[in-house]
């Protein structure tokens, strides 16, 4: 099986340990057949699939341009969701607020992408933290009832000032490899505190 790479921003600090918090007190009560690890939360930018080694090293010299004009900024944790049938769902996410910049980001990579070529999704930009996948029970699964049992300590913040290029490990635990970092530049950051 060929490998697969998706760009991605990783879900640290606070947040990622709230979320970890947050799975280990409630996996018991929500049968899903499998959760994600802590080091495998993140936010997906986009998915490429397989890409060449000579076209992957090319992205990743465009993508260093993209992260080196982008600011910092943080994003926050706010509430729970779910794709696939409510019932039953394919898949339990974490939202967070669509700041501006995360938006802004996701387009320049997506436009990055698309540029050399890569066929990559064209559909509205979800930015979300799966959690777990694949409901298996026969009981109906209850979406609000998983989000009346999140606290403030939930809904962290953090800094983001870098993403990564992934690379799928199917069957391993953690599964997504961080194959390469792009990070923000200080620059960037500075002007963005000024305005």
């Amino acid at each position: 099986m060929k490998p697969h790479f998706f760009l991605a921003i990783p879900v640290l600090d606070l947040a990622n340990q709230s979320l970890v918090n947050w799975q280990e007190q409630n996996r018991d009560y929500y049968p899903f057949k499998k959760w994600v690890h802590p080091h495998d939360l993140h936010i997906t930018l986009v998915f490429l699939g397989h890409v060449e080694d000579s076209l992957l090293h090319r992205l990743g010299d465009h993508l260093d341009v993209v992260a080196k004009q982008q600011c910092t900024f943080n994003l926050t944790l706010n509430g729970l969701g779910t794709f696939g049938e409510k019932k039953h769902p394919r898949i339990f996410w974490a939202g967070v607020n669509k700041e501006e910049q995360l938006i802004e980001l996701h387009s320049n990579v997506a436009k990055t992408c698309a540029s050399l070529g890569l066929d990559i999704e064209n559909r509205p930009y979800r930015p979300h933290i799966t959690l777990a996948r694949r409901w298996t029970s026969d009981d109906i699964f209850s979406l609000e009832k998983a989000n009346q049992s999140l606290t403030k300590d939930n809904l962290s913040t953090w800094k983001v000032d870098k993403f990564h290029l992934y690379q799928s490990h199917i069957g391993k635990s953690p599964m997504y490899e961080p194959l390469r970092t792009f990070s923000f530049s200080a620059d960037a950051f500075r002007t963005n505190k000024e305005e």
